[in-house]
């Protein structure tokens, strides 16, 4: 892709002017964005675990997660597209919702092993 970008060019008087550090400063971003968005379940299990997040929480939440996830997804991508800008929020939308699953997942098992204390 890189290099259809760099021979595409609008017209003669507009040129392309790449450097190494641009092109590793958007590598670095979208990577480091994307790679620290992707531990949502995980730091939602450590909360869940905690007992400071609940799958109701987050449910009812939702509309405010799309926005948040819109932004994030804004401030990581490095065009101002919005195409790139979807594709970026499209798995964090999936991450969220994985989440909401782990999140009740660790609700159940909590409930189930107070049960079974109680019943001792």
């Amino acid at each position: 892709s890189v290099n259809f970008l760099t021979g595409y060019t609008v017209s003669e008087e507009i040129k392309n002017t790449f450097t190494v550090d641009s092109y590793l400063s958007s590598v670095a971003t979208l990577t480091l964005g994307t790679g620290i968005i992707f531990e949502l379940p995980v730091i939602i299990f450590i909360l869940s675990k905690l007992g400071l997040m609940t799958p109701k929480l987050m449910r009812s939440s939702r509309r405010y997660a799309a926005v948040i996830i819109l932004i994030i997804a804004a401030i990581v991508t490095p065009t101002p597209d919005i195409m790139t800008m979807l594709i970026v929020a499209t798995p964090l939308f999936l991450l969220y919702e994985l989440s909401i699953f782990v999140s009740a997942f660790i609700e159940r098992k909590k409930k189930k092993d107070e049960a079974a204390f109680f019943a001792n």
